[in-house]
Formats: C-alpha cells, sequence, structure tokens
C-alpha cells in the first residue's frame, strides 16, 4: 500500500493469535533520514520473503534498507532486524530502555483469564499461541542509534510512547503518526492490550498523548489505519 509518495505499507497477517487473525503493519519511508529507506518494525521472524517481494513492488530491495526503527523489543516488530542486518548493515534504532529486553529475549506470562476478557478465546487457543510466541528464538539485537530524549532524525520524530514496554517508541513523519502497538486498532482506536503492557497507566498516558497530536493519518502496528479526526481521546 502506498500511503503517500515516499510512504508505504506491507501488512503482513499473523494467524492462529490467540484463534483471530492479526495484521502488521510494517512501514517503509524513502528519504526521510540521510536519503536511506527506513523501516519502522520488522514483523515476525520467517517473514523475509514477504519484505523481499514487496520491495521489489517498490523498486527496492533488502539491500537498500538503511534504518530500522525498532518500536519495542517484541518478536513481531523486531523478529527480522538480524537477518535484514545481516544483508544491508542497516543501522537500528531503538530506545535505550529497550536494549536489556533486546540483548535478552523474555517470555511473555500471561494468564488464560485477562486474555479471554478481552478476545473471547478458548483454552486450545490460548495455550497454543502462547506456546507459539515463547518458542520464537531471537539472537541479541544491537542498537546503533540509541534514543532516550524524544529528538528528530531528518525528517522523522522520534516521540516517547512508554509503557507498553518501558522503551516503547512512536514515529511522526510530516502528518503521519506510525504508532507502533501504542495505539491498537483491531477493534477500535485504543490502547494498546493490558496483558501484553510493562505498565497499563503508563500506556494509557502514552494513547492520550498520541491521539492529541497534529496528525492527520495514523498507522498502528495492528488494526486498520484511520484518520486522526474519525477518533475520539476518550476510548
Amino acid at each position: 500500500m502506498k500511503l503517500t509518495e515516499n510512504l508505504h505499507i506491507l501488512e503482513i497477517l499473523e494467524p492462529n493469535f490467540f484463534g483471530t487473525v492479526l495484521n502488521h503493519n510494517v512501514v517503509f519511508i524513502e528519504n526521510a533520514y540521510k536519503n536511506g529507506l527506513v523501516m519502522v518494525d520488522t514483523s515476525l521472524p520467517g517473514n523475509m520473503d514477504l519484505i523481499s517481494s514487496f520491495l521489489k513492488k517498490i523498486h527496492y530491495s533488502i539491500n537498500d534498507i538503511a534504518y530500522i526503527i525498532v518500536s519495542h523489543y517484541h518478536p513481531d516488530h523486531s523478529g527480522n532486524v538480524n537477518a535484514i542486518k545481516n544483508i544491508s548493515g542497516a543501522k537500528v534504532i531503538a530506545h535505550e530502555n529497550e536494549e536489556e529486553a533486546l540483548n535478552n529475549y523474555m517470555i511473555f506470562k500471561l494468564k488464560y483469564r485477562d486474555v479471554k476478557s478481552v478476545l473471547n478465546t478458548n483454552k486450545k487457543e490460548f495455550y497454543d499461541t502462547v506456546r507459539r510466541i515463547n518458542n520464537i528464538k531471537l539472537d541479541p539485537i544491537k542498537i546503533d542509534i540509541k534514543i532516550g530524549r524524544e529528538q528528530n532524525l531528518g525528517k522523522l520524530k522520534i516521540i516517547n510512547s512508554h509503557g507498553h514496554t518501558r522503551g516503547h517508541i512512536s514515529v511522526l513523519y510530516n502528518d503521519i503518526l506510525i504508532a507502533g502497538d501504542a495505539i491498537n486498532n483491531t477493534m477500535h482506536p485504543m490502547p494498546p492490550f493490558r496483558f501484553f503492557c510493562y505498565n497499563y497507566d503508563e500506556a494509557v498516558t502514552s494513547y492520550h498523548k498520541l491521539i492529541r497530536l497534529k496528525s492527520r493519518i495514523i498507522v498502528p502496528f495492528h488494526g486498520e489505519i484511520f484518520k486522526r479526526e474519525d477518533v475520539n481521546n476518550i476510548y
């Protein structure tokens, strides 16, 4: 999907996510930072062929990826970072608070009742999903450009949107907000699921912070892309 002249979105589907299909909106931005191709999040490991095929359609290749912004350490965001970096030498951009988790992958400690209350999954779907995501093995990921305070990188504004994880970040490019998991639109625009949050109260604060930004279009990593004018601050 071509959202603007320089921003492209690859939608990847993750089946068997607590009995549903979860989409991933992987973003590519041309000439936004030092004239290189920027990738925001990389989806789960095993999707390199999909990424490569999509890049060919927009006249690029894996070799052209110069920077990878990792919104946070979860494997559906960081899963292909090392594979891409090994090919293109891309520089990894992430918050300094994600460094420990990117170097020592942490399993998810989820409770069935918490997930069922939101997604209405059954026990088999729940345990199959938890087993699958906790069996993902990732090598340590080195951060080349560490984010602390919010800052501009060329045409990109890196925004701290902590709460889902300790160092979650989002990206503002012109009037397009690439929210990562700080905004979830699988049902309607809302904060990330509580059961996946490091600090839910902080995640809610970050959600409202992002919604109030002067953006025109919001691209969540999961769910439909939507216009800022169509959402109410109250979720």
